[in-house]
């Protein structure tokens, strides 16, 4: 099956979600930790159906779905066949995407309930995270932030923090005027990476960053710190 379903209580915050990665991106995050999503872009009749089943066989068990990947929104006709899906039994529906797609975004909008859009690295700096990216990475984010908003859709932001490509005045400079209702600052793993090279990095410290969200100069009022020693922690609520 080329679209990989799991079940989590995390990737929804407080439900239970049937979570679809969807193959292919746009993006080549030397830490990504879906490489394999990369492969296998096309989708077959027979993939669809096999999460169609998954769903009908588990529906009683799950209060959402979560659209995942790689980037769904490279697969748009896909995401628009499970919201439907997902609405015909009133289920909750969340996007998690890289924010380039707008266009595709605003075709799909009213049926969501929930996007996570992640922001590598300060708009004008994605060149420390990626080898292959668009050339209008700024314009599409902040386009994909005013339609969620606009739409009053729940918005959470949230960064990979990669001692080795970033510091921590990018992420003083990406949250500084950013929009939307929760940012999360989420460890770096380095179990499985795009880039080979990166299983050698030294995972950061939650400490570290915890001290880097104190440092924050922004209007966001609620931010997370996702680890694996402590999961998912408030650490700024207005």
């Amino acid at each position: 099956m080329n679209i990989q379903p799991t079940y989590s209580s995390l990737d929804y915050p407080g439900k239970m979600a049937l979570v679809l990665f969807i193959p292919g991106c746009d993006l080549r995050c030397k830490y990504c930790h879906n490489p394999q999503l990369l492969k296998n872009e096309s989708l077959s009749r027979w993939d669809i159906e096999e999460v169609e089943e998954e769903i009908d066989k588990n529906v009683d068990f799950i209060d959402a779905i979560v659209i995942s990947g790689g980037e769904a929104l490279l697969h748009i006709d896909v995401v628009k066949h499970y919201i439907q899906k997902a609405k015909e039994f009133d289920l909750l529906i969340k996007l998690d995407t890289n924010g380039l797609h707008p266009e595709n975004l605003n075709q799909i909008i009213d049926g969501l309930d929930y996007v996570a859009i992640d922001i590598k690295a300060p708009l004008d700096k994605y060149y420390k995270i990626s080898d292959v990216y668009p050339n209008n990475v700024k314009e599409s984010i902040n386009k994909s932030i005013d339609i969620i908003l606009n739409h009053n859709v729940f918005l959470e932001c949230r960064t990979t923090y990669v001692p080795n490509l970033l510091k921590p005045e990018d992420i003083q400079e990406l949250t500084r005027n950013l929009r939307c209702n929760i940012y999360t600052l989420q460890q770096f793993r380095n179990r499985v990476t795009y880039d080979i090279s990166l299983s050698t990095y030294e995972e950061p410290n939650p400490e570290d960053l915890v001290e880097i969200i104190n440092s924050l100069d922004t209007t966001i009022p609620e931010i997370h710190l996702k680890s694996n020693q402590f999961g998912n922690q408030t650490i700024k609520k207005e």
